[in-house]
């Protein structure tokens, strides 16, 4: 019962990812598949995303609560997060069988479609860059708060910040890195539907090839 379950879902997935699709259907095709799924989603990557919210957490706390000399090894930590995210995000998302697992796409394929891969790119990148923004709000208040506390400790001025102000600090990393998380897990849903764009473009190239060779082959057959 449950294999043929399985192969239902994998054959749906199949349906909807092997379609010839421009940059625009791609990036709002992978987004309808993003917000539609998300519970599913959301259940089989919330461990990861805690995991990124603590990384991303440390990485915000290093120049902010700690010294301003630490804001490359924090920019370096959360790039490291990012990648984690969306390596381990796409393989717990492969293994709950929401993603096809797809053939491996040639170099050349991706050299001939480099127009796509960058637009649906810098479009998921522009809108994770807004949201990452507005998301990062509270944070941006708190470093502001602790930066101003640290020059006037600096200049000779007492500290003007509660003790429980660095613990608060924190927790509101870590919510905003929490809720982060599934702003960068939104550029799963256009770069999955851009793969199938460009295996199903590979396959369409290869059945005309396939025609145009065995229509050759009738008209110049002795």
């Amino acid at each position: 019962m449950h294999t043929k379950i399985n192969q239902t879902m994998e054959k749906d997935s199949e349906n909807i990812l092997l379609k010839s699709r421009s940059s625009r259907a791609c990036i709002r095709d992978g987004y309808h598949f993003y917000f539609s799924n998300f519970k599913r989603i959301f259940r089989a990557t919330w461990l990861v995303a805690i995991v990124f919210a603590v990384l991303t957490a440390a990485a915000s706390a290093l120049p902010v609560l700690l010294s301003i000399e630490l804001t490359l090894p924090g920019l370096l930590l959360n790039t490291v997060a990012v990648v984690m995210l969306l390596v381990l995000g796409w393989r717990r998302l492969r293994k709950r069988n929401l993603l096809e697992n797809t053939e491996r796409i040639p170099m050349k394929t991706w050299l001939k479609r480099t127009g796509l891969v960058l637009i649906v790119a810098i479009v998921c990148l522009f809108i994770v860059s807004i949201l990452i923004m507005l998301t990062s709000l509270p944070m941006i208040i708190m470093m502001a708060a602790n930066w101003q506390d640290q020059i006037g400790v600096l200049t000779g001025d007492p500290s003007g910040m509660p003790d429980n102000v660095r613990w608060l600090t924190l927790v509101v990393f870590l919510i905003a890195g929490f809720l982060q998380a599934y702003v960068w897990l939104t550029v799963i849903g256009p770069l999955y539907m851009m793969r199938g764009a460009m295996i199903q473009h590979e396959k369409d190239r290869q059945n005309f090839s396939k025609k145009e060779s065995y229509e050759t082959n009738l008209i110049y057959r002795p």
